[in-house]
């Protein structure tokens, strides 16, 4: 996809449906009432839009709607899930023994360039962006007041990729700059920074809100005058990568777009906020009322009207009613609040909701008995969390390896650091790390049966480690139980 030509629909058209679903996906994940219903009130995905909670159109019922943030629930969730600690990156060349001074230098130098960039506090954006939108990107940058590439990420609803046999191949990115008023028409600047292998343009225009309008100066503009606009990095890549939150993608079969995890689930969120606005208002209703006969309203001078004073401590003691009739004349009224039929329902399609998105209830503090379990109940409990974790863990382990060996490379070639460029292995932390005695305790059982090898056991202990890793462990151990066994050849 070459830059996008002047005086074109913005975003372009073929990609209204996508980032139609990413509007209404940013309102859920927001948690902001009136953002919710400013993209229902507009566009909503149902064959009866009147059907839609978040759709009314009364000012008034606007007033009382509540929203329960399940969506920003799932998506924190699952980037605790995923970066319950902060990943390691690991030189594999630079973890043997006799390893050599290069891969000792590389490893070094991702670890210092880890720790300056505060890559968890990105990895835990990437996460939550992930399970919202469905999909973010990872870009490597470089800046002159800076010894070290800079990494960011970049939301998915604000770039239009290019995707051959689900490789990223291009991708621009834009961003609105400015939106001003001029002889009573919207002009709006935009910058577009397009990435290719090896290249990276950058570019200004002034339209409207629908159109990408003509090409201005970068210097035109305080936000893009330092930027060049072409720029030739010397490396035969993309110095971005796209991570896609989960596949396949139901909504667009075939897509390299990930799933968002609302997808599908738009209907019982909107329903979920349906019944808490009702048992607010149940709340609301159910306020005990007094019902007096006018004659007992007092005159308010400065607003004009009558009004009882229920809290008014002294009244003429006076044992009839208006008519004289010997009764109070006074109704005191409250409505039932049906609490446990309201809480039902919202438990109900809580369950559902988290348990559509792929997560188990107890990971959002739902079904949780309040009792001490070891690792492996624990496990057994949120496996479904589990198994998405692992899921998503996949999708991102091959572009977070590529990114910080370009990470390396940009740090190499555009920055003058001297050290050779080498693909790292990122190892995951386990979010429910396993029970030390638990696993002993099955070596040990499984030792005594003979019935795994050495190197069996450091694989199932080890599950992180590479092949060489491994071996390594295997011969260790062996010479510390003394059964290395000679070769017979080097004896005779």
């Amino acid at each position: 996809m070459p830059l996008p030509r002047e005086e074109q629909h913005w975003p372009p058209r073929n990609w209204q449906e996508v980032f139609d679903r990413y509007a209404e996906w940013s309102a859920w994940y927001s948690g902001d009432p009136n953002l919710l219903a400013k993209v229902h009130s507009g566009r909503v995905y149902t064959p009866n839009p009147s059907g839609r909670f978040w759709a009314k159109k009364v000012k008034e019922e606007r007033q009382t709607m509540l929203h329960v943030p399940i969506a920003g629930d799932i998506s924190a969730v699952s980037s605790d899930l995923i970066f319950s600690d902060m990943p390691n990156f690991i030189i594999p060349e630079a973890n043997q023994e006799n390893a050599e001074k290069d891969a000792i230098e590389a490893q070094d130098r991702i670890n210092a360039i880890v720790n300056k960039n505060e890559t968890y506090s990105s990895f835990i954006e990437l996460g939550e962006t992930n399970s919202a939108i469905g999909g973010s990107f990872l870009k490597v940058n470089w800046n002159k007041n800076y010894d070290f590439p800079l990494l960011t990420v970049a939301q998915a609803d604000s770039a239009i990729p290019k995707f051959k046999w689900g490789f990223l191949q291009e991708v621009t990115f834009y961003r609105k700059i400015r939106e001003e008023k001029r002889f009573g028409k919207t002009r709006v600047l935009r910058h577009i920074e397009h990435h290719e292998r090896g290249l990276i343009q950058n570019r200004l225009y002034a339209g409207t809100l629908t159109n990408l309008g003509n090409e201005i100066a970068l210097s035109s503009d305080r936000a893009t005058e330092d930027l060049e606009r072409d720029i030739e990095t010397g490396i035969d890549d993309l110095l971005v990568r796209y991570i896609p939150n989960k596949k396949p993608n139901r909504l667009w079969r075939g897509s390299s777009l990930g799933q968002s995890d609302y997808s599908g689930l738009e209907g019982l969120m909107d329903a979920l906020d349906e019944v808490y606005t009702s048992w607010i208002r149940d709340l609301r209703l159910a306020k005990a009322r007094i019902i007096a006969p006018e004659q007992y309203l007092e005159f308010d001078r400065n607003s004009g009207d009558f009004f009882f004073d229920e809290d008014k401590q002294v009244f003429a003691g006076l044992n009839m009613g208006p008519n004289g009739d010997g009764e109070s004349g006074l109704t005191l009224n409250q409505f039932e609040i049906r609490s446990e039929q309201h809480e039902q329902t919202a438990i109900n399609l809580m369950e559902r909701i988290v348990s559509s998105a792929g997560f188990s209830p107890q990971s959002f503090g739902l079904n949780i008995e309040g009792r001490a379990e070891s690792g492996t109940a624990l496990r057994v409990r949120e496996r479904k969390s589990l198994k998405t974790k692992e899921k998503k863990q996949n999708y991102m382990k091959n572009p977070l390896e590529d990114i910080f060996e370009l990470v390396l490379k940009v740090d190499n070639k555009i920055l003058g650091n001297n050290v050779v460029p080498y693909r790292p292995r990122i190892d995951f932390a386990d979010s429910l790390p396993d029970d030390k005695t638990e696993t002993a305790d099955s070596l040990h059982k499984i030792e005594q049966a003979e019935a795994a090898s050495i190197k069996t056991k450091v694989k199932w202990l080890h599950q992180d480690w590479s092949q060489e890793e491994i071996e390594a462990e295997v011969e260790r151990i062996k010479e510390e139980k003394g059964i290395t066994v000679s070769d017979p050849m080097e004896m005779a």
